[in-house]
C-alpha cells in the first residue's frame, strides 16, 4: 500500500511540476532572423503599388518620440501581413499583425533591454502576392541627454514618409 501511495505521490508530483512551469513562448524563430545589422529595410513600388519602410531602431522612454516600433506602408492586407520579433536568445518577444506597433515589451510585459532584435514581416498585398524578409530593430537608450550611437545611421520611426521614405530628420536628440 505504502508503494502504491508513492508511485500517485510521484505521479501527482511530476503532472504537478510540468504543468506548474512558467510558460514560455513555443515559437521559434523558423525565419532564421537571427542576425542583425542597421541596413535600411525597404521596398518600392511594384506591380502591386507596394511600398513598405522598416524603421531601424526605435526608443521606447515614453518621451512620446519614436516610442513604439511599426511598419509603414501601403496596399497589403493587414489582416494577412505578419511582424513577428525576436531577442538575440531566439525567444519570441512579439508578434501581432503589420497593423500593431512594439512598445518594447515582451509578451510577458517586460520591457526589453536595449539591443537588437531580428525581425520577420511575412506581407501579402492586396492582389494576393506575399514577401517575406528579415530585418533588425534597435532598441537605443538615452545616455545622459542624448542617444549614443557609436557613429552608426539608424532609421527611425519619425523620419518615415510613405510617398519619400525616409526624409525627415529625427526628433531624438542623438550623439556619437
Amino acid at each position: 500500500m505504502k508503494r502504491l501511495i508513492a508511485i500517485f505521490l510521484c505521479v501527482v508530483f511530476a503532472v504537478c511540476a510540468f504543468n506548474c512551469k512558467k510558460k514560455k513562448s513555443t515559437a521559434v524563430n523558423t525565419a532564421y532572423c537571427t542576425t542583425c545589422n542597421t541596413t535600411l529595410v525597404s521596398y518600392k513600388m511594384d506591380t502591386d503599388s507596394v511600398c513598405y519602410y522598416l524603421p531601424t531602431a526605435f526608443t521606447p522612454n515614453g518621451d512620446g518620440i519614436n516610442d513604439v516600433f511599426y511598419l509603414l506602408y501601403n496596399n497589403l492586407v493587414v489582416d494577412s501581413s505578419t511582424l513577428t520579433i525576436w531577442d538575440m536568445s531566439g525567444d519570441e518577444v512579439f508578434t501581432g499583425n503589420i497593423g500593431t506597433r512594439w512598445d518594447g515589451y515582451n509578451m510577458s510585459g517586460v520591457k526589453c533591454a536595449a539591443g537588437n532584435y531580428p525581425v520577420h514581416v511575412n506581407l501579402r498585398t492586396n492582389k494576393g502576392a506575399t514577401f517575406n524578409t528579415c530585418a533588425c530593430v534597435t532598441i537605443l537608450q538615452y545616455s545622459g541627454n542624448c542617444i549614443k550611437t557609436n557613429g552608426v545611421t539608424y532609421y527611425f520611426p519619425d523620419q518615415l514618409n510613405i510617398d519619400s521614405g525616409f526624409i525627415y530628420t529625427t526628433n531624438d536628440v542623438l550623439c556619437p
